[in-house]
């Protein structure tokens, strides 16, 4: 009798055990499931490139070249940070092209000794130098391949990926710029107002 007691303890126990144990189980599964949905709608969420300084200007001779800052985001992890794309191209169908300016663009590695993109604290900073007057105006846009965080256990990253699918390249929308080039101790508001 006492080794029946003893079995039907020990049952008890057990079934006690295994209950606590598949509600830990499913409360981590809701727990994961909550983190990659909220994993999930962070990489959804557009990549934006903005550009504070819409129109700049700029005087030839200057000892420094021109630099214009572009700001994306909506990057999500550090190493979308170290590794978006940022293009920038003349508005051939808007403006001049600069002398010098390469065919098809620039984008970061992808320079000359005149025009050249650099990424700085989080944002690109577009570097230029020009030697002749005029209103070149520029059209700069972003992407990136989404990188999920290094942390994350492989199955955890392949349930990321498939939640986020086709999402998982962003491209930014399409900004536009002016740099307006003028003659060296020519100021381009007195010479408008002297016509």
């Amino acid at each position: 009798m006492v080794y029946f007691v003893l079995y039907i303890v020990l049952l008890s126990e057990l079934l006690i055990v295994i209950t606590e144990r598949d509600e830990l189980q499913e409360t981590e599964n809701q727990i994961r499931d909550k983190m990659l949905s909220t994993l999930s709608e962070m990489y959804k969420q557009p990549l934006i490139l903005s550009v504070p300084q819409k129109e700049s200007n700029y005087k030839l001779g200057s000892e420094e070249p021109l630099k214009v800052v572009l700001t994306p985001s909506g990057l999500v992890s550090d190493n979308e940070k170290k590794n978006y794309k940022i293009r920038i191209d003349v508005d051939k169908k808007n403006g001049a092209v600069p002398p010098n300016w390469p065919e098809g663009g620039i984008v970061i590695g992808k320079s000359n000794q005149n025009f050249k993109i650099e990424r700085e604290n989080g944002n690109a900073i577009f570097i230029a130098n020009f030697d002749r007057k005029g209103d070149y105006k520029f059209l700069a846009d972003c992407e990136v391949d989404r990188q999920f965080p290094e942390y994350l256990p492989e199955h955890l990253k392949s349930a990321l990926s498939e939640m986020v699918g086709k999402l998982k390249t962003a491209k930014s929308n399409t900004q536009n710029f002016v740099i307006k080039v003028n003659e060296t101790g020519v100021d381009r508001k007195s010479a408008e107002v002297s016509y």
